[in-house]
C-alpha cells in the first residue's frame, strides 16, 4: 500500500523526552516515505526549522484559544467552582473547551489542505486537553499508564472521561497488557486497542555513529544513555556497578544524559569511590558514536514503556543488559538476549554486566527489524484503511 495520506501528530509541547524523540522520528519517517504530514505542538511551540520542510508544524495554545468569549466564563467556573468541588476534575471541564477549539483546527487543516487519513494524539497531558475529541480516525498513542486515579466512584469517573470507547495505540505489549488491566479495574472500556511500536531510524543511527567521539576512551567501556531522573535509577546502576567492579570488571562506565539526578548521582560516584572509572559525559546530540564503540549497554530503569535505547544499542551492534522490569524490555531484548536480562536489584545487574562481558553476545539484524520505520508506517497504513472502511463522521467535540 503506497498511496499517499494525510497525517496530524498532536504533542502538547515538544521537549527532550523520548515522547517527542519518538513523534519526531515518526514525522519524518512519513514525510520521507511521501505522506503530508501535520505536527500540532499546543504549548510552547516550536520552530519549523527543527523539522524537516516536508512536515508542516502548527503551533497553536488550544486552551488559551478556547478562552475566549463564553470560554472564558467557562474557565473562571472551572477554576472557581467546579474543579474544587471534585478533586483531579480540572481537565475533565478543561477538555470541553479545548475538544471543541481543537476541532475548528482540524476542520480548518482540512479546508486548507485536504482530508486528513490519521491523527495520533500523544501524551497525558494531550489526551486530557482533547479527552472529549471523538473521531473515528483519532488513536491516543500511550508510553506508560500515568495519573492512575483510585479504585472508587470519583477514580471512574475521572478514568472514563480519558478512556471510555477511546482508540488506543500502546508502544509495547507490556503497556498494554498494563493498561487494559488497569481499566478493567475501573469499569472502563476501549474502543478498539492495538500495539504500534516506536520507530527507529536506523540508517540515520549508524551514520550517526561514524562521527568521532570526542571525548574519546581508550580503556574498554560499558555505557549508560538516559535522563537523569528516578524512574531510571542510575543508583541502582551506580551501585551495581560497583559490585561488578569489586568483582573484577576492568571497564570503565559512561553515562550519558542529564537531569535532575545528575549532582546527587556524581556525588555518589564520589562517595563510592568511583570517580577515576564513571565518567558523566552530559547531554549529547549524538551520543551515538560511543555506545556503537561500547563492549556493552546498560539500562537500570524501573520502567520502560518501550525502550527505545536499547533497540538504538541493537542498531549499533552492541549487546544490551538491562533489568527485567515492566514495558516492552522483554519484547526488545527476545532469544538468546534473554541471559542478559537481570532481576531489578543490583546484585543481579552487576552479574549480567560480568557476563556481558566475559561472554559477548553477538547482535542480530533480526533484533531489530520489527522497530523500523518501514514497519512501522506500514501498520499506520493499515490503521487508515480501518478508519475508511467504518463510516466516519466530520470531527467534533461530544
Amino acid at each position: 500500500m503506497t498511496d499517499h495520506k494525510r497525517f496530524l501528530l498532536v504533542l502538547r509541547r515538544m521537549g527532550t523526552g523520548g515522547i517527542e524523540q519518538a513523534t519526531r522520528t515518526l514525522a519524518c519517517a512519513l514525510a520521507k516515505a511521501g505522506h503530508d504530514v501535520h505536527l500540532l505542538v499546543m504549548k510552547g511551540g516550536m520552530c519549523q526549522e527543527e523539522m524537516p520542510a516536508q512536515v508542516t508544524v502548527h503551533c497553536l495554545d488550544v486552551d488559551r484559544i478556547s478562552r475566549r468569549g463564553w470560554g472564558l466564563v467557562m474557565h473562571v467556573a472551572e477554576r472557581l467552582v467546579l474543579s474544587p468541588l471534585v478533586k483531579g476534575s480540572g481537565f475533565i471541564w478543561r477538555s470541553k473547551r479545548c475538544s471543541k477549539a481543537f476541532a475548528h483546527f482540524v476542520h480548518a487543516l482540512e479546508q486548507q489542505y485536504g482530508h486528513l487519513d490519521l491523527i495520533l494524539i500523544r501524551g497525558q497531558g494531550a489526551f486530557e486537553s482533547l479527552g472529549k475529541f471523538n473521531d473515528l480516525r483519532a488513536w491516543r498513542v500511550v508510553e506508560s499508564v500515568t495519573g492512575r486515579f483510585p479504585p472508587n466512584r470519583r477514580g471512574r469517573w475521572l478514568t472514563r472521561a480519558l478512556y471510555q470507547d477511546k482508540q488506543v495505540l500502546c508502544v509495547s505489549q507490556g503497556v498494554q497488557h498494563a493498561l487494559l488491566e488497569y481499566l478493567h479495574g475501573q469499569n472502563v472500556t476501549l474502543s478498539r486497542s492495538e500495539v504500534l511500536y516506536n520507530a527507529v531510524p536506523v540508517e540515520h543511527i549508524q551514520q550517526q555513529a561514524l562521527q568521532p567521539a570526542t571525548p574519546s576512551f581508550e580503556q574498554p567501556y560499558l555505557v549508560h544513555v538516559g535522563r537523569l531522573v528516578p524512574v531510571k535509577n542510575q543508583r541502582r546502576l551506580l551501585h551495581a556497578y560497583q559490585i561488578a567492579v569489586e568483582h573484577g570488571l576492568e571497564h570503565d562506565l559512561l553515562i550519558i544524559g542529564d537531569g535532575s539526578e545528575r549532582a546527587e548521582l556524581e556525588m555518589l560516584s564520589e562517595a563510592l569511590g568511583l570517580n577515576h572509572k564513571v565518567h558523566f559525559l552530559g547531554s549529547q546530540a549524538n551520543p551515538y558514536p560511543w555506545v556503537k564503540q561500547a563492549d556493552a549497554f546498560v539500562l537500570s530503569s524501573n520502567f520502560e514503556g518501550l525502550g527505545l535505547v536499547l533497540i538504538e544499542a541493537l542498531a549499533l551492534g552492541t549487546p544490551c543488559v538491562a533489568c527485567d522490569v515492566p514495558g516492552g524490555i522483554r519484547e526488545i531484548l527476545i532469544g538468546e538476549q534473554h541471559r542478559l536480562l537481570a532481576a531489578p536489584d543490583e546484585q543481579a545487574l552487576a552479574e549480567k554486566m560480568l557476563e556481558a562481558v566475559s561472554h559477548p553476545l553477538p547482535v542480530q539484524e533480526a533484533w531489530v527489524a520489527p522497530f523500523t520505520e518501514a514497519i512501522i508506517i506500514r501498520q499506520l497504513l493499515e490503521l487508515t484503511s480501518l478508519a475508511m472502511d467504518m463510516e466516519t463522521p466530520h470531527a467534533h467535540p461530544a
